[in-house]
């Protein structure tokens, strides 16, 4: 971006198109933090897919999460018209392609924010040079570097933060009536395939957990209920805690991260509740395999990362070596011993582990 930061008292009101990902969603949210605190007189809206905006519900920066969609041949256009008709006095893009630019211009707002990438840089108002770096560096990083750039705040804390709202603390007494004891969850699921660590490891690790876990929760949506069944319906068959299939109580987003406060740590495939667990202060074990675990990890984060392969060089990318990095290499005793590591010293961060 050419010339000074944008000065946020002339801003009066800021809309943020958010990023498409849960994932991404929530660690965007240091970034909101930070604008809100440098500027408290500023109307925050947030603007995206519904099920993303969900994931904020609550926060008290954000002053309004605007529904957007933008599919479709005629999309931007109508989009633009919906982000033109809230009367925003700047807008922010967290959002990275080239669609989002064409919203953005179909906005008409200025000033427009965002990363000059996917050849969008033209239609952005205030186009901001792609940070050069030498690796994988966290998404986090990415938003508070936009940020700092456009308006000039430093953003220290990068590590997302999120409360509960009433309604979802009541959603999930509902989902969860009969169900007592500590209680762990699993996220088994994913939207790509060669990141799910495999079903039967899952069903293995339910019955190897420490004997005072009472209860297993099994997280995911409607299109990952065959799966879900499948570890519930294995894993009754041994010894262990109880394993409870949440989608086939009808788990929605308005229990969620309710559901996920509750857990005493998460056991997870690189998918979006692993980033709610973080936000929401929840110990967590994270399982990776063809995805590098560097684009995610988060400072300060109470989290334990097992990697297929540890011994990746660090110039290499483990996106790249999907073969060398795969998720089935990752054996039950390796995630294990980070589950007992997260239930002794669920304080402790961001430890990298496993055997080759």
């Amino acid at each position: 971006m050419k010339g000074d930061p944008i000065d946020l008292g002339s801003i009066r009101r800021l809309g943020i198109l958010m990023p498409n990902w849960l994932g991404d969603a929530v660690m965007a949210e240091p970034t909101i933090r930070a604008i809100n605190a440098a500027a408290p007189h500023v109307a925050i809206s947030i603007l995206g897919k519904p099920g993303t905006l969900a994931m904020l519900d609550g926060h008290p920066a954000i002053a309004d999460a605007i529904p957007l969609r933008d599919g479709g041949l005629l999309g931007p256009l109508t989009a633009g018209r919906e982000v033109r008709r809230h009367d925003f006095d700047a807008m922010l893009l967290l959002r990275g392609s080239f669609r989002s630019g064409l919203v953005a211009r179909c906005s008409r707002i200025r000033p427009t924010i965002g990363y000059a990438r996917d050849g969008r840089g033209a239609l952005l108002s205030h186009p901001v040079p792609v940070p050069r770096s030498d690796g994988p560096r966290p998404t986090v990083d990415d938003y508070a570097a936009l940020a700092a750039i456009a308006f000039g705040i430093t953003i220290d804390d990068r590590l997302p933060r999120l409360v509960t709202t009433p309604a979802e603390r009541a959603a999930a007494d509902s989902l969860l009536e009969g169900i007592e004891g500590p209680c762990v969850a699993f996220v088994a699921g994913g939207s790509k395939i060669p990141k799910r660590w495999p079903t039967e490891r899952f069903v293995e690790l339910a019955r190897r957990l420490p004997s005072d876990i009472e209860q297993v929760l099994l997280l995911g949506g409607p299109d990952e209920a065959d799966l879900l069944a499948t570890i519930a319906g294995e894993a009754s068959a041994n010894e262990g805690p109880a394993v409870v299939d949440l989608a086939a109580r009808g788990l929605g987003l308005d229990a969620l991260r309710a559901v996920i406060e509750r857990c005493r740590f998460m056991v997870t495939n690189d998918t979006g509740p692993r980033h709610l667990a973080v936000a929401l202060g929840v110990p967590t074990v994270a399982i990776f395999g063809p995805t590098d675990h560097r684009w995610t990890t988060l400072a300060g984060a109470p989290e334990r990362i097992v990697v297929a392969q540890p011994f990746l060089p660090g110039d290499l990318i483990a996106d790249d070596h999907p073969k060398a990095c795969g998720v089935d290499r990752i054996p039950v005793s390796d995630v294990l011993h980070a589950v007992r590591d997260a239930i002794d010293e669920p304080g402790s961060r961001n430890e990298v582990s496993s055997s080759p």
